[in-house]
């Protein structure tokens, strides 16, 4: 198995085609699997860009988010036969984008036109102060304790406890 060091240089981007409106569960079940022992540093995150939208619902102006590219997730991973074929079986999955049977890496032009950021260690470090901007812990200030893949675990202070949560970076924002 190679080291740690030398799997982040070679993880890439990919663009994988889902079924309709499985954009969400596909995400999550790879980002679980990036987490288990197996794929650790070898599957690293994946994302499904959104934008933000106002829009007027029975004459209540609303914001939603809206799906850049229905149909499609983004996935930054070190592409050995192992990890395409457990990326293949995720439920909702139908194919890779691009040609051949090899998944085709996409650029860092189309990475930034999708709005995917790529630079959460370089943005949060353990230590910083965030305030927590979306989520049922809106408002609150905690602490980061650990970066890990694209979740950042944050230690807040609850009932006069100590809770630590994950929280994913578009949720924070990083104290002055």
């Amino acid at each position: 198995m190679p080291e740690k060091s030398d799997i982040h240089e070679k993880a890439l981007w990919y663009v994988i085609f889902t079924h309709y409106n499985a954009e969400k569960r596909v995400k999550e079940h790879i980002n679980s699997l990036a987490k288990t022992e197996k794929y650790d540093g070898l599957i690293i995150k994946a994302e499904v860009p959104v934008q933000k939208k106002t829009v007027s619902v029975k004459g209540k102006i609303k914001q939603i988010k809206e799906k850049m590219f229905p149909g499609y997730v983004f996935v930054k991973a070190v592409m050995i036969p192992e990890v395409i074929s457990a990326i293949r079986r995720v439920n909702g999955v139908t194919h890779f984008v691009g040609g051949g049977n090899m998944p085709e890496p996409i650029t860092p032009a189309e990475i930034k036109r999708a709005g995917i950021t790529d630079t959460v260690d370089e943005e949060f470090k353990a230590g910083d102060a965030v305030m927590i901007i979306d989520g049922p812990f809106e408002n609150f200030i905690g602490k980061i304790t650990k970066i890990n893949g694209s979740s950042i675990k944050v230690c807040l202070s609850m009932f006069g406890r100590e809770v630590e949560i994950d929280f994913s970076p578009e949720q924070l924002a990083k104290m002055q």
